[in-house]
């Protein structure tokens, strides 16, 4: 996908539900296979036979040094020989991660020599986070890890979690195991279970034996949590007995106020994931059950309301968005996201009367001052212009989150209602013009879009300082707005069958704005005389020649200023990536760029990219899989969608001519 919109499609995040169907579908001819996953259900059999907190042990599964040769070396750093204290700090690194949790309790040791060896030791950067058999970028993104403040951790943690094919996940288990940050031990454990996993079984049987041997048994919250979700996983079922009995423990230590207690935040985000992966089992009551037994673990604020509706919302779990507006009906009264949150529950419970009866309510909170022509009677002189550009701000915003939510209507309708409302000359209803058209080109409203942009462009090029006010803006291009205008115009008259006219307009909105690829990918898609194609081939060998030097140059600079010219690296690798896949040129490097841009920011257009690369070259499944991630992302996007029913399509087509071969 071209990176073009700030008016962002659906990018809400959400907790995945693991396909948990592994143990009851292994082909019946892997007897590897079978045997592992016999294995493992032999050592969770055991943990169901007694309390939820105690563990199968993993020497048998991994060799380890012995619980009774770490505390003998622990107690050598405080012998009254040198030699001794040095060899025993020594064999400590050399054993490293598997010597942490005996050495956090020596930080409080007795014997001041072993307790300040033992912090220095786990400080240390001398020990290794990564393990010989750890891939290139996870060694990478470990490297320095234990002496990293711990936002800096958090972020590590993160981008293990966002690796492909799990390659992170040995490195999540450590960190499970050994991180000195209670806080971020539970993230490590939350990365893992939210991450979906994988069509094939042997992988996923692979992934439950990386878990289970690399998992030090304790009764630390964050390796209780892991231990449950791998028997879930091997059972192939959601226990909610089990589930509740450690929901329960936790929020005693919770109420207790325990130091190795989980905060609220993970307990909620481990109730939410209990929640889903009940619903997926089909235990939907369970779900909602959970969900609001423990909804006082949701802050009473305005923002965590509206991310618990959403959530709800996004697992089909819209009775308990209704059980939060009994529960906080003034808050809901008050805030229009939160009734648009109860309208879109009432739609999906079945009450579309009632849903559009609060969604119009919530349009008419806040409303802004609508001119009436009699200066002597004008209400709205009372509102000063600061105030009506923070009503007209708020809204916009509103319309944002509607249309990241897939609420389309209720987006447009929020825009055109400010549009409506303000004179032409405003800067707020020039920025609700510029968003009401991203939106409808998402669409594919083409001719909409041209009729919404010409009024504001019209004024702009009669009104120098209104042009040179929004220019000043971040988020306005007027470049891209009169290209916008042309494509979209252009778009139009070839759904009419008018090719004459669109492509040399085509052509000028690609000269007004080169940045949008999608116009030219457009005149690649348009068919011509000889003249058009030489006038496509030559632009766009010239335009990806230009993104060429421009990843060449940016490589250079990226090794040197760090992130920030990381980001516009990804940014040129993915619109090469997204060129040529969606017209002609090296398929393979266009897939390999989108992939090295994947490893900078794995956000949802740029995984659309990358199911594209995967398209061209006619790996579906590949691109299946990847388009479905990009969904999980944005999981509203229209042009992502139609992605995703075009590999649909092709896939069905390829199967059905494997199967028959004959046909084709």
């Amino acid at each position: 996908m071209s990176l073009l919109s700030p008016f962002a499609m659906g990018n809400a995040k959400a907790l995945h539900q693991p396909a948990m169907a592994v143990a009851t579908s292994l082909p019946s001819q892997n007897k590897l296979l079978r045997t592992r996953m016999f294995a493992l259900a032999c050592i969770f059999l055991f943990l169901l036979s007694g309390d939820i907190t105690q563990y199968p042990t993993v020497s048998a599964v991994e060799t380890r040094p012995s619980r009774d040769q770490v505390e003998s070396l622990i107690q050598q750093l405080g012998d009254e020989s040198y030699a001794t204290r040095r060899r025993a700090k020594e064999s400590l690194q050399r054993i490293g991660l598997e010597a942490f949790d005996q050495l956090q309790s020596a930080q409080f040791h007795p014997d001041n020599e072993i307790a300040l060896t033992a912090r220095f030791l786990i400080s240390s950067l001398n020990v290794s986070w990564s393990k010989e058999g750890d891939s290139q970028e996870v060694r990478e993104t470990l490297q320095e890890y234990g002496g990293l403040e711990e936002r800096d951790r958090e972020r590590r943690i993160v981008k293990l979690a966002s690796f492909t094919n799990r390659s992170g996940l040995a490195a999540l288990v450590r960190i499970t195991n050994y991180e000195r940050s209670n806080r971020l031990r539970l993230l490590a454990a939350m990365e893992i279970m939210q991450q979906e996993l994988l069509a094939e079984p042997e992988t996923n049987a692979s992934h439950g034996e990386t878990i289970l041997k690399t998992l030090v048994s304790n009764e630390r919250p964050a390796n209780i949590w892991l231990y449950q979700y791998v028997n879930d996983w091997v059972q192939n079922k959601y226990s909610a007995a089990d589930g509740r009995k450690i929901i329960f423990s936790h929020r005693q230590k919770l109420e207790a106020d325990n130091d190795v207690i989980p905060d609220r935040a993970h307990l909620l985000k481990l109730v939410r994931l209990c929640a889903v992966r009940a619903n997926g089992s089909g235990q939907q009551s369970e779900a909602i059950s959970l969900a609001v037994e423990n909804q006082n673990l949701i802050e009473p604020t305005t923002r965590s309301l509206i991310e618990a509706s959403s959530w709800a919302i996004d697992h089909q779990l819209h009775p308990f968005v209704l059980e939060l507006k009994e529960q906080h009906l003034r808050m809901f009264d008050e805030h229009p996201m939160l009734l648009y949150g109860a309208a879109e529950a009432e739609q999906i419970a079945g009450d579309p009367l009632r849903g559009e009866k609060l969604a119009l309510q919530a349009l008419q909170m806040n409303p802004l001052p609508i001119p009436s022509g009699d200066e002597e009677n004008e209400p709205s002189l009372s509102v000063q212009p600061r105030e009506i550009e923070e009503i007209a701000r708020m809204h916009r915003e509103i319309a944002t989150q509607l249309a990241q939510r897939g609420r389309f209507q209720w987006a447009e309708r929020e825009l055109r209602q400010m549009i409506d409302s303000l004179e032409i000359d405003s800067i707020s209803s020039a920025l609700a013009r510029s968003d009401l058209s991203l939106l409808l080109a998402d669409l594919q409203r083409h001719e909409e879009v041209a009729e919404l942009l010409t009024p504001l462009i019209d004024r702009l090029q009669k009104d120098a300082n209104l042009k040179q006010q929004l220019i000043r803006l971040s988020t306005f291009n007027y470049s891209f707005i009169i290209s916008s205008a042309q494509y979209h115009t252009a778009l139009a008259m070839m759904e009419q069958g008018n090719l004459e006219q669109a492509r040399p307009l085509l052509a000028q909105a690609f000269q007004r704005y080169p940045g949008n690829v999608d116009i030219l990918i457009s005149m690649y898609q348009t068919d011509g005389d000889e003249t058009w194609r030489n006038l496509v081939e030559r632009t766009l060998e010239a335009n990806l020649g230009q993104i060429e030097r421009s990843i060449q140059d940016v490589s250079e600079d990226a090794k040197r200023f760090g992130l920030p010219i990381r980001m516009e690296l990804g940014y040129q690798l993915n619109q090469y990536a997204w060129l040529v896949s969606n017209t002609q040129g090296n398929k393979a490097r266009a897939l390999k760029y989108s992939l090295e841009s994947l490893n900078i920011s794995n956000d949802s257009a740029k995984m659309d990219t990358c199911a594209r690369c995967y398209f061209a070259l006619g790996d579906f499944e590949n691109a299946m899989r990847m388009q479905k991630l990009a969904l999980k992302k944005s999981p509203y996007s229209p042009p992502l969608l139609r992605q995703l029913k075009l590999i649909e399509d092709a896939l069905e087509q390829s199967e059905a001519e494997a199967s028959n071969p004959s046909a084709s």
